[in-house]
C-alpha cells in the first residue's frame, strides 16, 4: 500500500523528504542538461534545507510568484522559460496556511512547462489533504507531475519516511542516487510497518478533516484580533493571524494548558508583517474528537486571558 498511493508505476521508501526532493530534481535537471529549478518563495527547500539543493546537489533556484500568495498560472506565463529544468508544485502550500490553486489553474501550469520540456514535481508533504479539495483522486492529482513526494509522517502518523514516486526509469535512477547519498539505510521495515499502519488509520479521516477545518476555520474567523488564512480553508490544515505579543501568547498557550488540559494552539510559528503571531490549526482524528464549537470557547476564552496578561 505504501508503494502505491500516489498512483504512479513505481516508487521508493526514503528516509526524509529533505532526500527524496532534491534527488529527484537532481534526476530532471540531469535528464534535461540543465540546472535551475522553480520553487515558490515558501518552499521547504528554500525555507527549511539550509541550502542543500545547491550545496550537496550542485542546483540552481528561480523564485516564482508572491510570499503571500498561491502560485499561479500568471506568474510562470511572465518567465523565461530557458534554463529552467523542473518546476516544484507544493500542494498544498504549508507557509501560507495550507493554500491550494484552482484546479484549472493548476492544470495551466503544468502545461506551461510541458510545453517548454520542463519537469513538472509535486511537494506533497500533505498531498493527501487534496482530494477533498479538487473531488479527484490521488492518482489524479499524482498523473499532473513527473515525479511526486509524499511524507509518511505528516497526518498519518508514521515514524518517519516518504515515497519517491515516478516512471520506472526514474525511480531506477533514483535509487542510484540514494545510494550515493546514503539513503539505503540497512533497514526500513519499522518506518514502513508504521507507515502501513498509519495509512490504514488515518487516510480516510483525511476528507472528513478537511470538511472539519472548513466550517472551524470561518468560527474562529467571529474571535476579535483573529484572523483565518485562508478565509476558507482549503486543506485539514490553516492558520490563524492573531493579534497578541508573541511571548505573551507562549505563556498563555502553556498556562492554558496546565489549568484545563486542552491544547487548543500550537506555539506561534512566526509573526507576520503586521505584527501579529500565526499560529498554525492542523485538524486531526483528536481534533474532530470535539465538536468545532467546543474549540471556539477554549480558543476564544484562551485569548481573553492572554489579553489580560498584556
Amino acid at each position: 500500500m505504501v508503494f502505491h498511493v500516489a498512483g504512479k508505476p513505481a516508487a521508493l521508501f526514503l528516509p526524509s523528504g529533505t532526500l527524496a526532493q532534491p534527488l529527484a530534481l537532481k534526476i530532471h535537471c540531469d535528464q534535461r542538461n540543465r540546472t535551475s529549478i522553480g520553487l515558490h518563495p515558501t518552499s521547504h527547500l528554500v525555507l527549511h534545507e539550509q541550502g542543500g539543493y545547491q550545496k550537496l546537489w550542485g542546483l540552481n533556484t528561480r523564485l516564482l510568484g508572491d510570499t503571500q500568495k498561491v502560485l499561479s498560472f500568471a506568474d510562470l506565463k511572465v518567465q523565461d522559460p530557458d534554463h529552467l529544468a523542473a518546476l516544484v508544485l507544493e500542494l498544498p502550500m504549508r507557509e501560507i496556511g495550507g493554500q491550494l490553486p484552482a484546479w484549472d489553474d493548476l492544470e495551466a501550469q503544468v502545461n506551461w512547462a510541458r510545453q517548454h520540456t520542463i519537469a513538472v514535481h509535486i511537494d506533497g508533504a500533505r498531498l493527501w489533504h487534496c482530494p477533498a479539495y479538487y473531488q479527484r483522486s490521488l492518482a489524479e492529482i499524482s498523473a499532473l507531475a513527473d515525479s511526486v513526494y509524499v511524507s509518511l509522517y505528516k497526518d498519518i502518523g508514521g515514524i518517519a519516511g516518504a515515497v519517491l514516486a515516478g516512471e520506472a526509469d526514474f525511480i531506477a535512477e533514483a535509487k542510484i542516487w540514494s545510494r550515493r547519498a546514503g539513503g539505503n539505510l540497512i533497514s526500513f521495515y519499522p518506518y514502513i510497518l508504521a507507515a502501513e499502519q498509519g495509512l490504514e488509520d488515518n487516510l480516510e479521516s483525511i476528507t472528513e478533516a478537511v470538511t472539519y477545518a472548513q466550517k472551524l476555520g470561518p468560527l474562529l474567523a467571529s474571535i476579535p484580533g483573529v484572523t483565518v488564512n485562508p478565509a476558507t480553508p482549503q486543506a485539514a490544515l490553516f492558520h490563524l493571524h492573531i493579534d497578541a505579543e508573541r511571548q505573551a501568547l507562549n505563556e498563555t498557550i502553556d498556562a492554558y494548558a496546565e489549568q484545563h488540559e486542552v491544547v487548543v494552539l500550537s506555539k506561534p510559528r512566526a509573526i507576520d508583517e503586521h505584527g501579529k503571531s500565526i499560529c498554525e490549526i492542523s485538524v486531526g482524528r483528536s481534533t474532530m474528537e470535539h465538536s468545532v464549537e467546543f474549540w471556539l470557547e477554549h480558543l476564544r476564552t484562551c485569548l481573553d486571558n492572554c489579553s489580560r496578561r498584556a
